[in-house]
């Protein structure tokens, strides 16, 4: 579950979140921290611009009802006009956390709705046995020391390979879709790895 409601202030996202995701090279948009099933992460995601002015405009905002999004996915084209496209979709999310433990379960446990980074400084970096951990879940590790970000481990692109496409993956697209709008995000930044204002 996403929790979207918005605080009296949300968080932006800090310019080194997507400092750190560049130097990932992933695209996307970072969107600030939320509550993603119960972990807190900053989601990395792409927008289709002409889906989401499509559903913004015609007042198609957020589809939140899961028995609705059971149907969707499950859509073939027999049954008639299809239903509208997801207007964002997950890239990953980026753990900030300073215990590699809790950033490895929280970016673990989301694999199958995108790739994970997690973002860590200080003057000691992660041990090699740490580092291990990372690669092994195919976790993005990027160390940020004094301005500059290394990646020490490169992690996978997107969801595990044995995720599929389901009812739970688009309830996370929907409401990040709602978590965007609620933000104030606009479709003008949604070219490369943007922070919020």
């Amino acid at each position: 579950m996403i929790d979207h409601r918005p605080p009296e202030r949300y968080e932006s996202v800090p310019q080194r979140v997507v400092d750190g995701v560049r130097a990932a090279a992933w695209g996307g948009v970072v969107l600030p921290r939320t509550r993603i099933s119960d972990y807190l992460a900053f989601p990395v995601v792409e927008i289709d611009t002409q889906v989401w002015e499509e559903r913004v405009a015609g007042g198609r905002g957020p589809e939140l009802d899961r028995s609705t999004l059971g149907i969707w996915e499950s859509w073939t084209t027999d049954m008639g006009a299809p239903p509208p496209r997801p207007a964002v979709s997950i890239i990953g999310f980026v753990s900030t956390t300073h215990k590699p433990a809790d950033a490895l379960n929280a970016l673990d446990s989301l694999a199958g709705y995108g790739a994970g980074l997690w973002l860590t400084s200080g003057a000691h970096g992660p041990t090699a046995w740490t580092l291990s951990e990372f690669d092994l879940a195919e976790v993005c590790v990027v160390r940020e020391q004094t301005g500059d970000f290394d990646v020490l481990v490169e992690g996978r692109r997107g969801p595990v390979t044995t995720a599929r496409r389901m009812a739970s993956l688009r309830h996370k697209e929907e409401l990040l879709f709602g978590w965007a709008l609620t933000t104030g995000y606009s479709p003008a930044n949604a070219g490369s790895t943007t922070p919020m204002h």
